[in-house]
């Protein structure tokens, strides 16, 4: 953690690789390869450590900064299903067999630290169905969906009681300490960082605490008490996205701007306004 390579190494060599005619199926085939105890980083180290896969994912989300600061994940709850959807930030041009490794090795890794496969209903992916997809179906028995508009594991919500093989709340203390000691690139701001990516993703979806809550599989108080920590608060950094979504869309009219902003209604909207101090026109 203390000496990382460059990100943009990373994505170079997975072009490379992409890039490569014979090595159509190499996402798949390193996701399930890598999966071994010894390659286990600080990440992983700490998850395992964790009650329960609620708990799992709610560390592994706040801390993916750890792994990749270019990866995000959004947990939804709908229907008494979780619906674990990932994507590569905008403007990091990872290649397609990057998504299928990461997708591959998340599932692997779970069965390891649960000693059991994850209960899942079916998994998406935004890409139609490869050549490999045998090879696919047998890393990820289940039903598998193609060119979906997202890549996704779907599980039912009763999953997150699972409980970890090897969960140690002493071992879990200690590494949190050691992560809190770590300098690198993106510390101490993660959860800010995601609760603005998924602003910047959908604000109309995400402007109540609530929604943001279940999105980051953590719960209301605890997104609060983050936040504050990090020393902000879900207000001020809706009220800062939403004056940078209106500057860029000004011209528009109030009633797509309210959408647009998730305004309740138009008063709402002019208050803001307001605030801001931009004058009407």
């Amino acid at each position: 953690m203390e000496e990382r390579y460059p990100e943009s190494w990373i994505i170079t060599l997975w072009q490379l690789v992409d890039a490569n005619p014979l090595a159509v199926d190499i996402g798949a085939r390193m996701g399930a390869a890598i999966v071994l105890p010894e390659a286990q980083g600080l990440l992983i180290s700490l998850v395992q450590h964790c009650e329960n896969l609620e708990e799992a994912l709610e560390t592994y989300l706040a801390n993916t900064d750890l792994d990749n600061p270019s990866e995000s994940w959004q947990v939804t709850r709908t229907n008494n299903y979780i619906q674990l959807a990932f994507r590569f930030v905008s403007g990091k041009p990872y290649p397609r067999c990057a998504v299928v490794y990461k997708m591959v090795s998340l599932c692997h890794w779970a069965e390891h630290l649960f000693g059991q496969r994850i209960p899942t209903c079916w998994a998406e992916f935004s890409f139609p169905k490869p050549r490999y997809v045998d090879l696919l179906q047998l890393l990820l028995p289940y039903e598998l969906r193609f060119d979906s508009d997202r890549n996704a594991f779907v599980f039912p919500e009763e999953a997150l009681s699972l409980p970890l093989r090897q969960r140690n709340r002493h071992l879990k203390g200690i590494l949190e300490q050691r992560i809190s000691r770590l300098d690198f690139v993106g510390k101490g701001q993660s959860v800010e960082k995601r609760v603005r990516q998924l602003l910047r993703e959908n604000l109309a979806a995400y402007n109540s605490i609530d929604s943001l809550a279940q999105a980051l599989c953590m719960s209301r108080v605890t997104l609060y008490r983050k936040l504050k920590e990090a020393k902000t608060s879900f207000s001020r950094l809706l009220d800062e996205e939403r004056r940078q979504l209106f500057a860029r869309h000004r011209h528009r009219s109030v009633v797509q701007l309210c959408d647009l902003l998730g305004f309740r209604d138009a008063s709402a909207y002019y208050k803001a306004r307001k605030r801001w101090n931009v004058k009407p026109g």
